[in-house]
């Protein structure tokens, strides 16, 4: 194999990430066959750096010399926004020899939404008003009861939920259900 086809990516942190590449001669455009090739890739912030994130390399269609790389939103929320570099490298099953195939810089952009993270979700309309709280609430969903002329939020904790008076007074000591 010749020298490693180098394409630059962009990984959005927090999301799944995959790219496809297709391995040819340079000279004739003819697929390499990859039948008897397993592959391995790595990310790293430069390329003596001790942490490294594994990409999954799969040959997607050997015979088309064709790979995929991948990595899962897990990975990714882990890496810190900024350049890195990556490459991927074939083995050969028959005598164990090594080529670098993809190499590459790799841009990571920061991202916004954290699945774990504490946020007040939507609320469809913003708040509801009537005597009946509303049907099937989310987490976060207001509710004005008309009745009583309270504010009412639906919280969900470890074994229960409920609907929460938002500003009780050291009068109220009840909770509606």
């Amino acid at each position: 194999m010749a020298s490693a086809y180098v394409s630059n990516i962009i990984i959005d942190q927090g999301a799944d990430f995959s790219a496809n590449f297709k391995l040819d001669d340079a000279g004739t455009s003819v697929p390499i066959n990859l039948t008897q090739f397993r592959g391995y890739g790595q990310l790293r912030k430069h390329p003596g750096a001790a942490f490294g994130v594994e990409f999954d390399v799969k040959i997607a269609n050997p015979k088309k010399g064709e790979i995929q790389i991948y990595l899962n939103a897990i990975q990714t929320s882990e890496l810190t926004e900024g350049r890195y570099v990556y490459d991927v490298i074939l083995i050969s099953k028959l005598d164990n020899k090594i080529y670098r195939v993809v190499e590459g810089m790799a841009l990571v952009n920061p991202g916004v939404t954290n699945m774990k993270s504490g946020v007040i979700k939507p609320s469809t309309p913003p708040v509801s008003v009537g005597a009946e709280p509303p049907e099937d609430p989310i987490e976060g969903n207001l509710w004005w009861n008309s009745v009583d002329g309270r504010m009412y939020v639906y919280y969900i904790d470890d074994d229960s939920a409920q609907w929460v008076q938002t500003n009780p007074s050291s009068k109220d000591t009840e909770r509606s259900n």
